[in-house]
């Protein structure tokens, strides 16, 4: 069954973070407490740790502006989701980025749940599940629930006001645990992908002779493998064949 899985933005923007994972002193209250104050469920930064059957575990992170975001496992590419389900990979190191539009998407089979994306898991997903405990956090209340996501016992943390699990448990597949969550202005957000020189997927095929086109296109970036969207294993699921649809 492929999972997909949000993947990691390392920012080195410094700014206050607050841990959920880790004890409250007073002094690191007030900190949260006034942070909390500015923390908006569309403009915000929260990393992930994920762990699947195997007890492989790797972080990531999204990055949310408005509608916008962003969603990265590494320091080696990232992708935006624009709010028409388009998207543009990103490649950091080379300043370089390839745009996607439906027509590509359709070509390579690629399917994607957009709120899905946008929310770590399905924001459906309570609603067919049982309430189970209330856990209050310094800065939200998650609410637990229980029950049965594709056929498996389940378990989700969901802070409603930021529209994010705290925890997710799939079966004994895949678990995401939230470590991390500040806000993310739209200065920060848009800083991310400036002065990278763009080309349409559709033109890849005419730019072979590129040498980062060509590099891409031999490493499974861009043609022939990779489509940016991982399984329960945290394999990259082939562009080709139809494997790029999901569901929790």
């Amino acid at each position: 069954m492929n999972k997909l899985l949000l993947v990691t933005l390392v920012s080195t923007l410094a700014s206050p973070v607050m841990a959920l994972a880790t004890p409250v002193s007073a002094a690191s209250a007030n900190q949260a407490n006034a942070q909390c104050t500015t923390l908006e469920a569309s403009h915000l930064k929260a990393q992930y740790q994920v762990t699947n059957a195997k007890g492989q575990s790797w972080q990531m992170t999204l990055l949310r502006d408005g509608q916008d975001f962003i969603i990265q496992r590494d320091n080696t590419t990232f992708e935006q989701w624009a709010p028409n389900g388009e998207y543009v990979r990103y490649f950091p190191v080379e300043k370089r980025s390839v745009t996607y539009r439906k027509g590509d998407l359709r070509a390579l089979n690629i399917q994607h749940d957009r709120d899905q994306l946008y929310h770590v898991v399905s924001p459906a997903l309570p609603a067919h599940m049982a309430k189970t405990e209330l856990k209050q956090l310094p800065c939200f209340a998650a609410q637990g629930f229980a029950g049965k996501v594709n056929g498996m016992d389940s378990q989700l943390d969901w802070i409603a006001s930021i529209e994010l699990p705290q925890q997710f448990n799939l079966g004994e597949v895949l678990s995401y645990q939230l470590l991390k969550v500040e806000p993310y202005s739209h200065e920060a957000f848009a800083a991310l992908t400036q002065n990278y020189q763009d080309i349409d997927f559709a033109d890849v095929g005419d730019s072979e002779s590129d040498p980062f086109i060509a590099k891409m296109i031999n490493q499974g970036f861009i043609e022939h493998g990779s489509s940016g969207f991982y399984n329960s294993e945290g394999h990259a699921i082939e562009a080709q064949g139809g494997h790029g649809s999901h569901s929790h």
